[in-house]
């Protein structure tokens, strides 16, 4: 039995649902697996993603509970960097980084792990790297990127140390980061978790039974810390419904809110007209794997946002507004016509989880 400890970032539940995808892949393509998932802010999430796994996977998928990093630090009603408040935090990260690095090294030698994958933590590569195990980082972004307009060089030096410790990097679509490894950045395209179209069918019915109204995916993301919503006239459309995820303050006749305990957000994003997003990659996958236009909120100071607006807005993927436009958007035709035009725009898909279950599996190995 291999065994591959997959971290995964402690920031919200996108690389959560993208690493989740990967890692169903990997179990069904090979029986002699065990995958240890290490990460904390979504871990019971995690946990119930992975409560419908066939039978024949029992035991081989575990879960350790263990921060990873900060990601963000949001101002409060916002969906902007609160960079100073976030400079407090990261200074007290990079002081437990020394404990973090040794009680891994203890972790991964215990567990006799054969791979670590991150997705994408920087200090679990290190320890890694001190004992001489291969390490793959998958994202569409580094911490060190992602941070660079806001910290010193001297400040980031420690996550760009880390990030070189890596063997290999799978650059996900969106990306532009530095070469990583000698090997230079390995490119993949968009991937998220497979629609259930029996699912999706059920919740069409459900949130739009006379089939006469837009349905609008309304997604913030599970760390966007934002009060009442309920005076936006944007719910004030009558001929839409919107769906929008549990922590969402906001009620009304034509408001569906998804369940807290559902895990399975691809489909109701595949059940929708219409995705209202920031940019997350996640979110953004799922939305470009079903075919859906996109509005997406603007967030400035974000490398990691201005890198994915850049990659749709070069294909004509996505519709930018900024938050304030929000509370007042109003789906008229002119609206609805230009989001329809989208959808004749192309991005490549192709197989991107199998392309990237194989290059796992060869460095793994037999």
């Amino acid at each position: 039995m291999k065994t591959i400890a997959y971290y995964i970032s402690d920031y919200g539940f996108g690389h959560a649902t993208r690493s989740i995808a990967v890692i169903r892949e990997l179990l069904k393509t090979r029986d002699d697996i065990r995958v240890i998932i290490c990460n904390k802010f979504a871990m019971k999430f995690i946990k119930a993603s992975c409560k419908e796994l066939p039978h024949s996977w029992d035991g081989r998928v575990e879960f350790r509970e263990v921060q990873n990093d900060i990601g963000y630090i949001l101002k409060r009603d916002s969906i902007e960097p609160d960079i100073e408040r976030f400079k407090r935090v990261y200074y007290g990260f990079l002081d437990g980084a020394r404990y973090y690095i040794e009680s891994e090294k203890h972790f991964l030698m215990e567990q006799s792990v054969d791979l670590v994958i991150g997705d994408v933590p920087p200090f679990p590569f290190t320890a890694a790297k001190l004992l001489e195990i291969p390490t793959i980082g998958i994202s569409n972004f580094t911490w060190y990127t992602a941070y660079k307009d806001w910290l010193t060089e001297e400040e980031l030096d420690p996550l760009f140390t880390a990030y070189q410790d890596m063997d290999h990097f799978l650059e996900l679509a969106g990306g532009a980061e530095p070469v990583w490894t000698e090997e230079g950045n390995r490119s993949f395209g968009f991937y998220s978790r497979k629609a259930d179209s029996e699912e999706v069918k059920r919740m069409r019915d459900a949130v739009n039974p006379e089939e006469d109204k837009i349905i609008v995916y309304f997604g913030l993301g599970m760390k966007i810390d934002v009060e009442s919503l309920d005076h936006y006239s944007l719910w004030k459309n009558d001929h839409c419904v919107f769906i929008v995820s549990s922590n969402t303050n906001v009620d009304g006749e034509n408001i569906y809110k998804i369940p807290t305990e559902y895990t399975e957000s691809q489909n109701f994003i595949a059940a929708a007209d219409i995705i209202i997003s920031k940019p997350g990659w996640g979110t953004i996958s799922e939305a470009l794997q079903s075919d859906k236009p996109l509005i997406i909120v603007h967030r400035r100071g974000m490398n990691e946002d201005e890198n994915t607006i850049q990659y749709l807005q070069d294909r004509n993927r996505c519709y930018l507004i900024d938050w304030e436009e929000v509370m007042d958007l109003q789906f008229d035709e002119k609206l609805l016509a230009t989001l329809n035009s989208q959808i004749d725009e192309s991005v490549d898909k192709g197989d991107q989880i199998h392309a990237i279950v194989e290059y796992i599996l060869k460095e793994l190995g037999d």
